[in-house]
């Protein structure tokens, strides 16, 4: 037995954003509005504002999303009492949206609601009505139940998940990622492939999301590279339209180790989330095949030859050709390392021990040891550490 949930409504397709402007309007006439820094892609909807009479405020998202933005955005919105709010952005963007439509409403602080850090009860009213519109192609924020904040005090990241918080109504018109830098487009496209990637060889599948991710991975396999490197018109609209399934796929099946040492490593380094995963993901994938192979469990391995053929486009592609295929992205795609952003001055033991308390990792297909995971950042950091050493208990 499975369930499967997202979205209330879903609008894909170029020009979505200016033929959905008029389903606004169902949701009430007072909106608080949630950009990131540039407010250009946010202009269609301002000029719509104005011509319906609608009352708004905007509020800019500059950085990642911290726990005690929220509570100050809460107290603002608060008083200001919107019918809805509107998120259109990226991942950061989107995730304080979802976290303010039940925070607005609901009495208490933000930890009250968290997990890993806080008490994680759940909401006691309705949240309000909520909008997402993604503005890059990764996180696939706009079609699932949780929202990613970071914690600056405990320095890792943590979830706002409940079902109430599915947004009402996703809008996804790819012309919004024309023009994307490359590199951000290359972090944001791996991390979706690394979302539909832990979800096909979770701990819990199931066959709806097994269909979601074949199609999610066929299509990142396919448009990743003209998409970042050329702005390849209808690949954005793939990387999109892959993005939303992997975030379909990350609600209803699982994640594992990559995101659980990102959701432990994204408080402790200035690199962006998509940029941890997708550094992270072919070391995951590596150490997950070891496991397998030690303990015998061929439907692990059978589903990594899986992945290794949707990637490559060849039915007999050996299993070590999937991860290839991720390492070689990263290369193509010219992007940073984490060691530039400090990995390799953390202290991996912590690390690794937050990374077991986090939700994400216990959707991986195997356990992984502290000292597996210890392995794990000792390849991704790329300075004077020795990689070549194998923990193994």
């Amino acid at each position: 037995m499975f369930q499967f949930m997202t979205s209330t409504r879903i609008v894909f397709g170029e020009g979505a954003l200016q033929e959905s402007l008029s389903l606004l309007n169902q949701f009430g006439y007072c909106v608080l509005l949630v950009t990131g820094r540039d407010d250009e892609r946010s202009k269609p909807l301002e000029t719509y504002f104005k011509q319906q009479n609608m009352r708004y405020q905007r509020v800019a998202i500059l950085g990642e999303p911290l726990i005690a933005t929220v509570e100050e955005l809460a107290v603002m919105g608060r008083k200001f009492r919107p019918d809805m709010i509107i998120g259109i952005g990226g991942g950061s963007v989107i995730d304080v949206a979802k976290s303010l439509t039940a925070m607005i409403p609901n009495q208490g602080c933000v930890y009250d609601y968290v997990d890993v850090v806080g008490r994680n009860v759940p909401l006691q009213v309705k949240p309000l009505p909520m909008i997402a519109i993604p503005t890059t192609a990764g996180t696939g924020a706009e079609v699932s139940k949780s929202a990613v904040l970071q914690s600056a005090q405990e320095q890792v990241k943590v979830n706002l998940s409940s079902l109430q918080l599915f947004p009402d109504l996703a809008i996804i018109d790819p012309t919004l990622s024309y023009g994307m830098d490359p590199i951000i487009s290359g972090y944001c496209g791996l991390d979706a492939l690394t979302h539909l990637i832990e979800a096909y060889v979770c701990g819990e599948p199931n066959p709806l999301t097994d269909m979601i991710c074949e199609e999610g991975i066929r299509r990142v396999s396919g448009a990743l590279f003209t998409a970042c490197l050329d702005d390849h018109l209808p690949s954005r609209s793939d990387m999109a339209f892959a993005a939303m399934l992997g975030g379909m796929a990350r609600t209803n099946a699982k994640l594992g180790a990559a995101h659980g040492l990102a959701s432990a490593l994204s408080g402790r380094l200035k690199a962006p989330h998509g940029l941890i995963t997708a550094r992270l993901s072919p070391y995951v994938m590596r150490e997950n095949i070891n496991v397998a192979l030690e303990v015998g469990r061929n439907d692990v391995l059978n589903r990594y030859r899986k992945v290794a053929t949707l990637l490559t486009g060849n039915d007999i592609a050996d299993i070590e050709q999937g991860i290839d295929w991720v390492v070689n992205a990263i290369d193509k795609l010219n992007l940073p390392t984490l060691s530039e952003f400090g990995l390799c001055n953390t202290l991996f033991e912590i690390v690794a021990d937050d990374a077991l308390r986090s939700h994400a990792i216990k959707g991986n297909p195997l356990p992984l040891t502290q000292l597996r995971l210890i392995n794990i950042l000792q390849q991704v950091c790329h300075c004077h550490r020795d990689t070549d050493e194998l923990y193994i208990e």
